[in-house]
């Protein structure tokens, strides 16, 4: 099982479906309406951030792809 569906087991019905739709937002990379920085020191990689939950992302080929995602005090 992969890191990503691991987390998610660990999310409320309702946080995961709320992330669910933000992972497909990355994917055709239509995040202007989430809270988006660059991280210092890497680019091309992105962290979106929701509540208590960090998704750690980069940009490719018109694309987007999720590299992590976690609780904040590890995200990072």
């Amino acid at each position: 099982m992969d890191r990503i569906a691991k987390f998610l087991k660990k999310l409320s019905k309702k946080e995961r479906t709320i992330f669910l739709k933000i992972f497909k937002d990355i994917q055709v990379l239509n995040v202007d309406k989430y809270d988006i920085k660059q991280l210092k020191g890497l680019k091309g990689v992105f962290r979106l951030r929701k509540g208590n939950i960090r998704v750690i992302f980069t940009k490719q080929k018109g694309k987007g792809i999720i590299l992590k995602i976690s609780f904040r005090k590890n995200a990072y």
